[in-house]
């Protein structure tokens, strides 16, 4: 693949030195592994695999087991047809029985059926919400990462400034010793370095910032010290129209939309089944006791097999299925409308995305070209300075002029590598992406 490549060579302070450097394929499975949106995200995916395993448990029978034991004592007074009557004062009885029964629904307009469908789309459309979590975190850790990097790089600038900053004021002590520099040039330059060491010491708190952002996404301690060890490099080979057209087919949040488009269709569908009887196979088999103290039996035992089938069907609720119908299927509406509504705007943020993706690339080239002569300049003017054919506002403007060239080349780089960035994301290229650095 071509690229169009702008390396940063990012030579590390002495600070940097002992921290640990880490690559962005280090970083990347970091935050997939500790992220807590993606583990939140491997959960919730986890629950709708369990759901699908066991899916098929609709079509499997029901069994239910009871038991019961219970008491009585009652004073019993029995009247016959012939005969006195009997009397029982603290009469005893005692039932026991014990009951297993399988319930088997046969037929109930196909809504077994459509639940399993259903389960088997709701673990699509979780895996697809699960993806996206991941893509969005995947990107945010990318682009916190070049962050750190822009702001190493921006450190080392000014670091640069400062380095530069000191052989002016060293020129301009020694052509003031000898009385060649005024003492108002020495104490400029003194000055000068000053704002220069108060521009590092800024940049480091910015820096510290940016690493404590990229630590949040990792899932680790904030205050965990590393430096990025790669640098930015951005590929100017993405085509709009390939982009576009990847967008329709791959973005994760358009395809969970989707599913839950058909799981809404099938609950839509499950309403109409209600309008079909519902046929169960019953099978029980059982065992009961009786022992009385009173009445014509004194014992009764029985043990047996029932089995037969049963049907159940609502001949009347057509005002509350009609109800639940057109409620589904405002909901079909809306998750269309919704749909719609976001790819277009997913399309809005590709366009977008790719107007500064290509602007920043141009951008690039013309830096580029600037902080040569920037550079050149810089260095034509502290050599005059140094014979003393410049003085130090000359001296001064060019050195700013030559770090305002590095730090609008390597902002330039930086927005076209976010832009990049979003344009993978967007299309749904970000996962399957294998160089993004």
């Amino acid at each position: 693949m071509l690229k169009y490549i702008c390396i940063i060579f990012i030579f590390f302070t002495s600070f940097n030195a002992l921290a640990q450097k880490v690559s962005l394929e280090e970083a990347i499975a970091i935050g997939m592994e500790n992220n807590f949106s993606i583990r939140t995200a491997r959960n919730v995916e986890k629950v709708a695999t369990i759901n699908s395993n066991f899916a098929g448990a609709v079509f499997l029978p029901v069994i239910d087991i009871t038991a019961g034991q219970s008491y009585e004592v009652e004073d019993v007074t029995q009247q016959f047809i012939e005969g006195p009557p009997r009397e029982i004062d603290g009469a005893r009885s005692n039932v026991f029985n014990a009951r297993g029964d399988l319930t088997w629904t046969l037929f109930d307009g196909t809504k077994m059926f459509l639940d399993y469908k259903t389960l088997q789309i709701e673990l699509n459309k979780t895996r697809f919400e699960t993806q996206a979590v991941l893509e969005n975190t995947l990107g945010s850790i990318i682009q916190a990462y070049f962050q750190l990097v822009f702001e190493q790089y921006q450190y080392e600038v000014l670091q640069s400034a400062v380095k530069l900053s000191e052989e002016r004021l060293q020129i301009a002590k020694a052509n003031y010793e000898v009385g060649k520099f005024s003492k108002t040039e020495f104490l400029a330059a003194q000055v000068d370095l000053n704002t220069d060491k108060s521009n590092v010491l800024n940049q480091e708190e910015v820096r510290q910032q940016a690493r404590v952002t990229l630590n949040l996404l990792l899932g680790q301690d904030p205050n965990e010290q590393f430096s990025a060890a790669d640098s930015i490099s951005v590929n100017n080979d993405l085509q709009y129209a390939k982009l576009l057209e990847d967008l329709k087919v791959r973005n994760k949040e358009l395809l969970a939309l989707m599913q839950q488009e058909d799981i809404l269709k099938i609950q839509n569908r499950s309403v109409t089944t209600e309008l079909f009887p519902q046929i169960d196979f019953n099978l029980g088999y059982g065992y009961s006791n009786l022992n009385s103290q009173a009445g014509f039996l004194l014992q009764n035992q029985a043990l047996g097999l029932t089995y037969g089938l049963s049907l159940s069907w609502r001949i009347f609720d057509q005002l509350d299925r009609r109800r639940r119908t057109q409620t589904t299927q405002i909901a079909v509406e809306n998750n269309t409308i919704a749909l719609a509504e976001l790819e277009n705007q997913l399309k809005g943020d590709l366009s977008s995305a790719y107007v500064r993706y290509k602007n920043k690339l141009d951008l690039i080239e013309l830096e580029n070209e600037n902080l040569d002569v920037a550079k050149e300049n810089a260095e034509i003017a502290i050599e005059r300075y140094k014979v003393g054919r410049s003085n130090s506002i000359e001296l001064r403007e060019f050195q700013l002029n030559s770090i305002e060239a590095e730090s609008r080349l390597l902002n330039a780089i930086y927005l076209a590598k976010q832009a990049e960035i979003n344009l993978l994301a967007i299309s749904g290229n970000l996962l399957t992406q294998k160089d993004i650095n």
